[in-house]
């Protein structure tokens, strides 16, 4: 056996300067040295070995928001006995941007910063008490696998309107060529990656077969698609564990042992699964579903804006519909804009896959629509920002209270909060952020992240409170130079906006509590042209 020290999709780890390693850098600062060669075939032959002590193997490839807890789970699921159903590995890249994972997993810690302390726990279960949980850099791993569960990220990387569309597909296709090179003749791969209908069918499939020819298997292949439905936050553990779940198979054998694997780590009694005909439906469901809640929240923008200017507190007239139940009970509520790896791109994976893959005259008007007034929703914050310095912010200093797309979780990817500090920027403001969950900003290593939520506020000429994390609805406002502050995720009631407006002198301004601007909080007045803020011609 040949043994690589290569990341799961086949590529070499990045060496440093005269061939030493370079270092793997986590979101909370932690740094972690990237093994060498002989370590990381060290750590194969222990996973070798240990995983026959269990009934069956499972390879997660990918250690992301979703892998990491997925991992965990399936690591957490247990017999009539009490004892653990499966050895579980998971697989990352040996590279700067991604071995950090591996190295957070082995050291029984969550890679991901959680409110929910049973992801962690179950981590540290897993390495440290029952030891059947690991991680690995290692593509040989898949060569020891009952079944391998694919979550990798499949990203676009750009569009213009239905035509422009440009997907990712080459690390996608590299890991499945990696998983062929060394999958058993009898392991089952589920894919719970979010990818185009048609993705299983004639992208999957075609690699695994074709690798598992080149190496002598005949013999039929397993292949599922069984999206995931995983919520970083308070309920990430139950998000995968008790949540509904659609799944399908490449064939009714397929089908079949996925829907045997699901039931073995989901409360499916509580959870009914939903098996879908073909992999194209279930492909399908998964961007349908994301879409819709794209859509709503779109929608609920342009009433945002028609709020503000009539004067009216939104939240309370959502708040008012949301009582029919069944038909409006999931009204969304105005925001600041709409971040993380799903509703930002998934809409556009459906419209790609409608020319690419079957050739279809088909546009997705108004779901490409609600994208681009999404992707323009944290200008409008910046608008009555921009309002209540008076017309200009050359020269202020604006702190934005959060970076990642998501309360209490230390995702960044995607985050609205990019596109207000890049127009604050061009508006000659000096743009500083905070964020209680996250260190350091990947996507902007170059703005300022402060530590003290504090000191952060008293060199401040403004603040935007751009997500709504717990440590904000405790701010102290303290300091004399805080001359506005615009409240973007209605992480301020009433009584704190009137008490800053008439006692600490502050302009204050709310997306969707056009009250407040009736009330002269802010500014009088409809304030400034915000057409742009749902993709109208400016």
């Amino acid at each position: 056996m040949v043994i690589r020290d290569v990341a799961p999709d086949g590529r070499e780890p990045i060496a440093a300067p005269g061939g030493a390693m370079k270092e793997s850098v986590a979101p909370d600062g932690s740094r972690h040295a990237i093994p060498t060669h002989g370590e990381a075939l060290a750590q194969f032959e222990e996973l070798r070995w240990r995983a026959p002590a269990f009934p069956k193997t499972v390879v997660v490839q990918g250690l992301g928001f979703v892998g990491a807890a997925v991992a965990a789970v399936i690591a957490g699921a247990r017999d009539a006995a009490g004892r653990p159903l499966y050895f579980v590995i998971g697989t990352d890249l040996a590279t700067p941007g991604s071995y950090w994972k591996v190295a957070k997993i082995n050291a029984g810690e969550a890679p991901i910063g959680s409110p929910d302390a049973e992801l962690g726990a179950l981590i540290e279960d897993g390495t440290r008490a029952t030891g059947n949980l690991r991680a690995t850099t290692c593509e040989e791993a898949y060569g020891l696998a009952d079944v391998i569960v694919v979550d990798l990220p499949l990203d676009v990387t750009g569009w213009d309107g239905a035509t422009g569309i440009e997907i990712g597909l080459a690390t996608f296709e590299a890991a499945l060529r990696a998983i062929g090179r060394h999958m058993r003749a009898d392991t089952l791969v589920v894919i719970e990656t979010t990818v185009p209908p048609g993705a299983c069918e004639k992208i999957a499939a075609p690699i695994l077969e074709r690798e598992r020819r080149a190496r002598g298997i005949a013999k039929p292949l397993l292949l599922a698609h069984a999206y995931e439905r995983v919520m970083p936050g308070p309920r990430y553990v139950d998000s995968i564990r008790r949540f509904w779940r659609s799944y399908s198979g490449a064939d009714a054998r397929s089908a079949a042992a996925a829907g045997e694997f699901l039931q073995s780590f989901i409360d499916t009694g509580s959870f009914p699964l939903w098996e879908l005909p073909n992999t194209a439906s279930s492909e399908m469901a998964k961007l349908m579903e994301n879409s819709y809640r794209a859509v709503n929240i779109a929608w609920v923008h342009e009433w945002t804006l028609l709020a503000e200017r009539l004067g009216v507190n939104l939240f309370e007239v959502v708040e008012s519909v949301r009582v029919r139940k069944g038909t409006h009970d999931n009204m969304r509520y105005p925001g600041f804009g709409v971040g993380g790896y799903c509703l930002t791109k998934d809409s556009l994976l459906a419209q790609w896959s409608a020319g690419a893959m079957f050739g279809a005259d088909v546009t997705l008007g108004i779901t490409l629509e609600a994208l681009r007034i999404n992707r323009r929703m944290p200008l409008h914050t910046f608008d009555l920002a921009l309002e209540l310095a008076g017309g200009s912010l050359a020269g202020k200093r604006v702190l934005v209270a959060g970076v990642s797309y998501l309360a209490e979780v230390a995702d960044t990817r995607s985050s609205p909060t990019e596109i207000l500090v890049d127009e604050l920027a061009r508006a000659g403001a000096e743009a500083v952020v905070h964020d209680p969950h996250v260190r350091c900003w990947p996507e902007r290593p170059g703005v300022e992240m402060v530590e003290s939520l504090q000191q952060g506020l008293e060199a401040a000429d403004g603040l935007v409170l751009a997500v709504p994390h717990r440590a904000y609805q405790r701010i102290e406002f303290t300091g004399e130079r805080l001359k506005f502050v615009v409240d973007a995720q209605n992480v301020l009631d009433d009584d704190r906006a009137q008490w800053l407006h008439e006692y600490r002198r502050m302009r204050v301004a709310g997306v969707g509590k056009g009250h407040w601007r009736k009330s002269g909080y802010g500014l009088r007045g409809q304030g400034p042209a915000l057409s742009r803020a749902v993709g109208c011609a400016e």
